[in-house]
């Protein structure tokens, strides 16, 4: 086929290209700004230009983009779209209406919502992994503990900026929402409890407006980009300042993050990692790989727990329900084992309980990380998953 390639900065996409022409693929990537813009009628008028000069038979990006969609329904061609952001309001867009679109997304809660709403072209994915065959050693990236990730602590979120604008009473109420929400993954308490009246306060404080040509929910962007990233921040600074407590004297903890600055008891901090290049050598050099999901993300396993396991890495990540589905292998059997390919968490006690664990037990955390790599190869590498969905 001759695959249109939307060429943003986006995660493997280097290697996306490649595998694609590994497969017998002609690639033909495009960019024009404007492609990530809710409408860009400039967009649009390039894209067809495009297809019909390069005789394009589908279009393919890493996340949906609203002028893609419109230009693909235009030329009459398949577009496929694999998102791996969550929150992203575009999943609300009318273009995704377009039945020439093909959506992949890895929350399996989130395919149910859209699904039941008539959205019959939106599907289920694990994310694909880039496998790596890292070797680890003592080298510059080497640590007991890593946690890469961000910290959504920045001095001007959205959650900051509202903040000043609620009454005692209102501050008080998303306060309890979020350490009510603190002790339950796999469950959404906050959405039912943002009433009409309760998301009116909050946009006094800070009015989101809504994008007019998506149909978001009203609680969408206060709930996902506001409070769920606050409970995140909260989240993360707590288990990363509790293993900093707990291991931070005998045992090298590092954390990679936006900001350089930032310190946590017991913890070095090392920056931003970058993706390409130091991230992959974080994974297999660490001994224990934390991840703590962005809470907007209900049951899916992020991009970041495939990458560990692409890397060779251990993962040791909060409790996520996709983690163990049945989907994607070819005897039935659950993507993910606990105790086999990866090790979860559901409250901060057991967290500190396994990660004193296997920092004491080499062997079976060396057997898991090896597992987890094995199973990423066998049922969810970039080559797998290429091969499914063209």
């Amino acid at each position: 086929m001759r695959i249109g390639y939307l060429d943003w900065k986006c995660f493997n996409g280097a290697d996306t290209k490649r595998e694609m022409e590994k497969q017998g693929h002609c690639v033909l990537p495009f960019f024009r700004e404007g492609y990530n813009e809710p409408v860009s009628e400039g967009f649009v008028e390039y894209f067809l230009s495009f297809v019909k000069e390069k005789g394009v038979d589908l279009i393919f990006s890493y996340n949906f983009f609203p002028p893609l969609a419109e230009g693909a329904h235009q030329a009459g061609i398949p577009y496929i779209s694999v998102v791996y952001d969550n929150p992203y309001v575009y999943l609300y867009s009318y273009t995704v209406m377009y039945d020439t679109n093909r959506i992949y997304l890895f929350d399996s809660d989130w395919v149910r919502e859209m699904n039941a709403g008539g959205l019959s072209n939106i599907f289920y994915t694990v994310l694909p992994g880039d496998l790596k065959e890292n070797t680890p050693d003592a080298g510059k990236y080497a640590c007991d503990i890593s946690f890469i990730g961000a910290l959504y602590n920045e001095e001007h979120d959205f959650y900051s900026r509202m903040e000043p604008g609620l009454s005692p009473y209102m501050k008080g109420y998303l306060n309890g929402l979020m350490s009510s929400q603190h002790l339950i993954y796999g469950e959404d308490l906050i959405k039912d409890a943002l009433t009409p009246d309760v998301l009116g306060e909050l946009y006094k404080a800070l009015p989101l407006e809504k994008e007019r040509t998506c149909a978001e929910p009203d609680y969408y962007r206060f709930l996902k980009y506001v409070i769920d990233r606050r409970l995140t921040s909260i989240e993360r600074i707590k288990y990363l300042a509790l293993l900093g407590e707990k291991f931070g004297r005998e045992n090298s903890i590092d954390l990679y993050t936006l900001d350089p600055d930032y310190r946590i008891a017991g913890i070095r901090n090392r920056g931003i990692a970058e993706y390409e290049t130091v991230m992959p050598r974080v994974f297999a050099e660490s001994r224990i790989n934390l991840n703590v999901t962005l809470r907007s993300i209900s049951s899916g396993i992020p991009q970041r727990c495939i990458d560990i396991m692409s890397n060779g890495g251990f993962l040791l990540s909060n409790y996520q329900s996709d983690f163990f589905l049945d989907t994607l292998t070819e005897d039935g059997s659950a993507a993910f084992v606990q105790g086999e390919d990866i090790e979860c968490y559901s409250e901060e006690g057991e967290l500190v309980e396994k990660t004193a664990y296997y920092l004491s037990h080499e062997e079976e955390r060396k057997r898991i990380a090896l597992n987890g790599y094995q199973k990423v190869k066998k049922y969810y590498s970039l080559e797998k998953f290429l091969k499914r969905i063209l």
